[in-house]
């Protein structure tokens, strides 16, 4: 049942990619957190685009992280991103006025948030994966801070490098290679759901921190439409709050603030942020998920779900 799921998976997303190479790998993977085989299906087919396609979504039946089930290799996620996750899909391989605003007051939103709330230094380093056109890392430019920025997108990594006149490199997270103790500030703004090995990304941000050095995630969070339309193809996992916290705390992390407040503004309804901090050793995520509290099951996802399906259609 497995192997023709992926074969037919496979076959159709991508013609709809347009990366037509038959040497593509599809497994059926276990959960990133807890590494957990057991999953509990959520939903069958999902946004491609416009119209809906086959890949399936579960949960972890041990702490409610929510993922893709198949996943293609590093090859077809390098590919995707290079040549097909803007121009072929998006129909542009250039940033909008209206997006290039929206970032630059994401940016200085979160840095004044950062600045009033945690004692962020006042000069340092900052990295910021994912980073599309850099925008996030003007606010730290103009007072002295020394910026780093990474993303695959090479498009936007050159409108940022020639335009903005940012220093970003076009590469995949996993591939970054920092030294120890380097940064004082990391943030992964909404890119952690696209990352192909999460694990490999969070734990070279935890080397690369300093012990005290702080880490601000940013994700989807709760569904914003019908959870078959919220769900889609380039998401390759969902966070809550509780598994953003979970990610924290496998890679040495200590969660400070977990919170559905807009920290960035109104643009990115239903965003959830978890901000923490660099501690001196990683946590046992086995007792940590076997403490009641810090998993969440099936039935919580549902209800989770179906109230902000109902909350979006103005039933509530």
């Amino acid at each position: 049942m497995a192997n023709q799921e992926i074969i037919n998976l496979k076959k159709k997303y991508l013609k709809f990619t347009k990366l037509n190479h038959s040497d593509y790998k599809v497994t059926e993977i276990s959960c990133d957190i807890c590494n957990s085989k057991k999953k509990n299906l959520l939903s069958k087919k999902i946004m491609w685009g416009k119209k809906h396609g086959f890949m399936p979504i579960v949960s972890c039946s041990k702490c409610g992280y929510i993922f893709q089930k198949y996943k293609f290799d590093i090859n077809f996620n390098r590919d995707f991103y290079a040549k097909s996750y803007r121009e072929k899909i998006f129909k542009n391989p250039l940033p909008s006025k209206v997006f290039l605003r929206d970032q630059e007051f994401r940016g200085k939103m979160l840095f004044k948030f950062l600045h009033n709330n945690f004692k962020i230094p006042n000069k340092g380093r900052v990295l910021d994966v994912g980073c599309s056109v850099g925008l996030f890392l003007k606010p730290y430019s103009k007072v002295g801070w020394d910026c780093y920025g990474n993303d695959p997108d090479k498009s936007f990594i050159n409108y940022g490098k020639k335009i903005l006149k940012l220093e970003l490199k076009d590469q995949q997270a996993e591939d970054m290679n920092f030294k120890k103790n380097f940064f004082d500030l990391t943030i992964i703004m909404g890119s952690l759901e696209h990352c192909y090995d999460v694990n490999k990304v969070m734990n070279k941000c935890s080397i690369s921190s300093k012990n005290g050095g702080f880490l601000v995630l940013e994700a989807r969070g709760d569904p914003q439409s019908s959870i078959k339309n919220y769900f889609n193809h380039n998401h390759y996992r969902y966070f809550s709050l509780n598994s953003l916290e979970l990610i924290m705390l496998k890679h040495g992390f200590e969660p400070l603030l977990t919170t559905r407040y807009p920290i960035t503004g109104p643009s990115r309804k239903g965003s959830i942020f978890c901000i923490g901090i660099k501690t001196k050793k990683k946590s046992n995520i086995k007792s940590i998920i076997d403490d009641s509290k810090k998993k969440e099951s099936l039935l919580s996802i549902h209800y989770r779900f179906k109230y902000n399906e109902l909350l979006n259609k103005g039933k509530l």
